[in-house]
């Protein structure tokens, strides 16, 4: 509880009503390190996905049906817990007028529309991490090296797979592909690393213009000189500069590969992987890949069975059933 008289203090200094806590880190993988897991620092949740709503005098922790017990159990009564999709924070909060602060490295703005719609909720971005604030840790971890993975074992080597993402980008007419998952930055440059307990991934941003330009973002201690000479056509950039890098690009067209596979889904634990993120998970054969889809199919015809069911008792399905095939 100390840790949450702790935060409120924050949001009354800083005039906030709330604030939004997730589990994911700025890279949105699936694996979180335990010295940035702040959805469990604040709440005692250990969970593979959820979300926290800290408001002046509720606590909501939303969770989907495979935690709901667990979660209960880890937070101690402190927290609300709440079962996703049957209701997210719009449901709770109906027209209040609140200003809620959230981390916008931490979130994708299709999660904050789907989670936020048609609340009066005034949404604030904030350049420090209020968890942060309150949770002294050490944040440096030892420095482990990125290596490259040879083209034999990779099946595709690195300047053939980023011809095909410069057809695309020219295909597509746009001047900058954004490439935000680690997964696919692994796997696009041949490159590996110890970033993560359970995968060899290679944590980093990059970013790939129609000029031919590559922009490695990622912490640059990380790379000795033997691969920055391996990797020579590309730019390394300590990840810091990625927002003024960013900010520093106008009127152009990006493209970003952090979309979910189907926007209308209300599963938002499955809505957390992108359409990108499946497809290298299918380029590796990992198994995850055949079980996500597999939960999205499942997910589908539960949420159509649902529907047609609602408009069955309402007495409107001929009215459904014309609109939905409109649709395909």
């Amino acid at each position: 509880m100390e840790k949450i008289k702790k935060l409120r203090k924050i949001l009354k200094y800083n005039n906030l009503d709330g604030y939004l806590v997730p589990k994911n880190d700025e890279f949105f993988g699936e694996y979180v390190s335990e010295n940035k897991d702040i959805l469990k620092f604040i709440s005692g949740f250990t969970g593979s996905y959820g979300f926290a709503l800290i408001l002046k005098k509720k606590n909501y922790l939303f969770v989907d049906g495979r935690y709901s017990l667990q979660a209960k159990i880890q937070t101690k009564n402190l927290f609300n817990i709440i079962t996703i999709p049957n209701k997210l924070p719009h449901h709770l909060l109906n027209n209040k007028k609140l200003s809620i602060g959230f981390d916008p490295k931490l979130h994708t703005q299709h999660m904050m529309m789907q989670i936020f719609k048609k609340t009066k909720c005034k949404l604030i971005p904030l350049k420090k991490n209020l968890i942060n604030t309150i949770w002294k840790r050490k944040l440096k971890e030892k420095i482990k090296k990125f290596y490259l993975l040879e083209d034999k074992y990779a099946g595709k080597s690195s300047k053939d797979k980023i011809k095909t993402i410069l057809k695309i980008i020219k295909k597509n007419k746009i001047d900058f592909q954004f490439i935000t998952a680690s997964e696919n930055v692994s796997w696009l440059l041949n490159l590996r690393g110890n970033d993560c307990d359970f995968s060899p991934l290679a944590k980093g941003y990059l970013i790939i213009n129609k000029n031919k330009n590559i922009f490695f973002f990622c912490d640059t201690k990380k790379i000795d000189k033997k691969l920055k000479k391996k990797i020579s056509g590309i730019k390394i950039i300590n990840i810091n500069y990625l927002e003024k890098f960013l900010y520093n690009i106008k009127n152009k067209k990006f493209k970003s590969d952090n979309e979910p596979l189907d926007s209308d889904c209300l599963k938002l634990s499955l809505n957390k992987y992108s359409k990108n993120y499946l497809n290298h998970l299918f380029n590796t054969n990992e198994i995850l890949g055949a079980t996500l889809l597999t939960l999205h199919n499942i997910n589908f015809y539960q949420e159509l069975m649902s529907a047609i069911r609602k408009n069955i008792k309402k007495g409107t399905f001929d009215k459904f059933h014309d609109e939905y095939i409109d649709k395909l």
